[in-house]
């Protein structure tokens, strides 16, 4: 890429391999599904500014998760409301009749936001379509799940061949409750997973249910994890948290996370979450690249909003209990070969690879990297003999002022851990994976003009 392109991409804050829509406003991923050969990705979307407005299905799709293709806005407000977040699933055996046996469709379950008089009300409707995702038509009987609550939101569906029912969980502030269907539009009751440690600020939202993997090779053993993203004004208990236990079919147990406040991310930047239906055996997971502290602050040039990259997930019982593992998908892994930049220790080189993936393996106990411009230096510090990863972005929030870009994040991780560090850099966005996956950290940076050096080890003195 030559640099004047580059200098246009960094004025423009427009990442080079996360997605972000043309123009307006996005959060939370939605309806994430992969089917006739792409990724979908819908997204919470509002087309006509960059805050959030009346808020709409984007649509957007990949087959790389490098290159998006993105498509005409999915769902639009109706007398019901607007269009908060959800899911998409294929129901590959018509349960709902909305489609047929040669041609089943895609069913959208999302939530309808609507304000009246000063007052709101959440509750679940669907829209189906038949050619593939580009074009929905809203169910006439929605909505199909109305308790006539303020905070009633964000369902993830799931078909559980055990029960050979579907199952829904949706958010209601501090719980997340448990519904069953057996063709998607009359639902029935079914168990509360209670908020754990909630203070009266903090509520549950975007709630997802999964089946990981544990440890590496073939193996077929399993557990489930329950993921909610937390929102507090208390902004170190902000983020994805998840739960190691069992699943019913009606509702979830916690047994193997002990009660600990696990969380996905140590950085600020992974909110709402969400997993790709139809990958079979494998966990993708992407989550909206920003955080409420600032979402509507940060610089714009016409759109604000991006999507982290998405991460494949599995398991891993260590000293310290089950942990969540998370690496780049590999759908990508052929190009990244083709940016990769292996960071040798006590070192400082030019950053000719930028934006690009970079490996940094220490060559002692503990490591430092720091990328640098001229007018801004993001820093990682990792100790293998404690076992901690530490992030500094001070500096990194040009153009606007807030005190999260100058404070320091870290992430405890079990010392077995492998040592290398895989470092994701975009225009706009440092993503680091250590601890072999363990210890994940997703932070936005704003530094004006790229980076151009690349400091390790006993160097960063200089």
């Amino acid at each position: 890429m030559d640099k004047e392109r580059l200098k246009e991409l960094y004025r423009s804050h427009r990442p080079v391999f996360h997605f972000t829509s043309k123009t307006g406003w996005i959060n939370d991923p939605n309806g994430l599904i992969l089917y006739g050969g792409y990724y979908h990705l819908f997204y919470q979307h509002y087309p006509y500014g960059v805050t959030h407005g009346d808020m709409h299905w984007g649509h957007a799709r990949t087959k790389d998760f490098m290159e998006w293709e993105e498509l005409p806005v999915a769902l639009c407000p109706d007398g019901l409301g607007t269009i908060f977040s959800g899911c998409m699933v294929y129901d590959e055996k018509n349960t709902s009749g909305f489609g047929t046996d040669d041609n089943p469709p895609l069913v959208a379950v999302f939530t309808h936001h609507l304000e009246q008089g000063g007052a709101c009300i959440q509750y679940q409707s669907l829209a189906y379509s038949l050619d593939g995702g580009m074009n929905f038509k809203k169910y006439e009987g929605n909505p199909v799940l109305n308790l006539q609550l303020k905070d009633f939101r964000d369902p993830k569906v799931f078909w559980y061949q055990p029960t050979e029912k579907w199952v829904m969980l949706v958010s209601a502030g501090k719980e997340i409750l448990f519904f069953t269907s057996g063709n998607l539009r009359d639902w029935m009751p079914g168990k509360v997973f209670p908020g754990q440690g909630l203070r009266p600020d903090e509520i549950w939202e975007c709630p997802d249910l999964v089946e990981l993997k544990e440890g590496r090779g073939d193996g077929n053993k399993r557990k489930w994890v329950l993921f909610v993203s937390q929102n507090t004004l208390d902004y170190v208990k902000t983020g994805i948290r998840y739960f190691v236990g069992v699943f019913t079919g009606e509702g979830f147990m916690e047994q193997d996370s002990a009660g600990e406040e696990l969380y996905v991310d140590f950085g600020r930047d992974n909110y709402a979450a969400a997993t790709y239906a139809g990958t079979g055996g494998r966990v993708i997971q992407q989550g909206w690249m920003n955080c409420w502290s600032y979402a509507e602050k940060l610089p714009e040039a016409g759109f604000r909003g991006s999507m982290t990259f998405p991460r494949e997930l599995s398991l891993r019982k260590t000293s310290e209990g089950y942990r969540v593992i998370q690496k780049p998908a590999q759908e990508a892994e052929e190009k990244w070969k083709l940016w990769q930049q292996i960071v040798p220790d006590n070192a400082m080189v030019t950053a000719e690879k930028i934006p690009g993936v970079f490996r940094y393996t220490p060559e002692g106990e503990t490591g430092k990297i720091i990328f640098c411009s001229r007018n801004g230096r993001f820093q990682i510090t990792v100790d293998f003999v404690y076992g901690k990863i530490t992030v500094s972005r001070s500096g990194c929030g040009e153009g606007f002022e807030d005190s999260h870009f100058q404070e320091t994040r870290w992430m405890y991780f079990c010392r077995e851990a492998a040592r290398g560090l895989y470092i994701v850099v975009d225009v706009t966005s440092v993503e680091v994976f250590a601890a072999d996956g363990e210890a994940v950290g997703t932070f936005q940076y704003f530094v004006g003009e790229p980076f151009d050096r690349i400091i390790t080890g006993t160097k960063c003195g200089e």
